[in-house]
């Protein structure tokens, strides 16, 4: 039987969070549909794991700028092991336990799985059907776009999630893409050791060539 809510949610990412505890109390119902983890890309591949990778390689720089500033001698190697450790640590170890209960907390209704919008009020969820007596709301997110390049469907590529909480430092990358995820992540290896190459369709990098520069000077 089709279950009936005041609204349905599509995703239960930053905005299906915000929209939970937005209604909370406001006596209309909620129904979130997430595929994946609750609290979508942030937190899990975006920014709180690149920010985590980030801040590693920053750290071995501080390092070597403490012989010119304040030690004689400072001593290091990278432990990739103890940075894939601790990325995956604040990624929440890709666990939506907590999200998901705070969410249901609120009074809404979560169910996981791919959501499908069969109507302008009906959103099918695996084998349940829900209504939206007042308002569906869409926010899905996004994927990572694969371009159509001969030969990449042969090798496995990462996308900005594999890269965002890596298991493994690779020799070297090249980067598809110069915006900002493409920046920052480059930077991120190229700070741990990694070779480093950004490849931008467009005559400038659009993040900016300053910022572009940081992880060159690393050659």
């Amino acid at each position: 039987m089709p279950q009936e809510f005041d609204v349905v949610c599509l995703g239960g990412g930053v905005a299906g969070e915000a929209i939970a505890v937005g209604l909370q109390d406001s006596g209309l119902t909620l129904a979130v549909v997430e595929r994946e983890l609750v609290g979508g890309e942030c937190p899990y591949w975006g920014c709180v794991p690149s920010k985590t990778l980030l801040r590693s390689g920053e750290t071995l720089t501080e390092a070597d700028r403490a012989r010119v500033l304040a030690a004689s001698r400072v001593e290091w190697s990278v432990d990739f092991p103890k940075v894939s450790t601790r990325v995956l640590w604040m990624a929440r170890n890709l666990d939506d336990r907590r999200p998901a209960a705070a969410m249901e907390a609120t009074g809404a209704k979560l169910f996981r799985g791919e959501g499908k919008l069969t109507d302008l009020h009906t959103v099918a969820a695996g084998n349940e059907q829900l209504i939206a007596r007042r308002a569906v709301v869409i926010a899905n997110g996004s994927t990572a776009a694969i371009p159509a390049i001969p030969g990449l469907d042969t090798v496995e590529f990462w996308t900005n999630r594999q890269a965002a909480i890596p298991r493994e430092l690779p020799v070297s990358l090249a980067i598809l893409g110069g915006g900002a995820v493409g920046v920052e992540l480059g930077q991120a290896f190229a700070r741990l050791g990694c070779k480093v190459n950004i490849i931008e369709a467009g005559p400038t990098v659009p993040y900016g060539k300053t910022q572009a520069q940081v992880f060159a000077d690393q050659d």
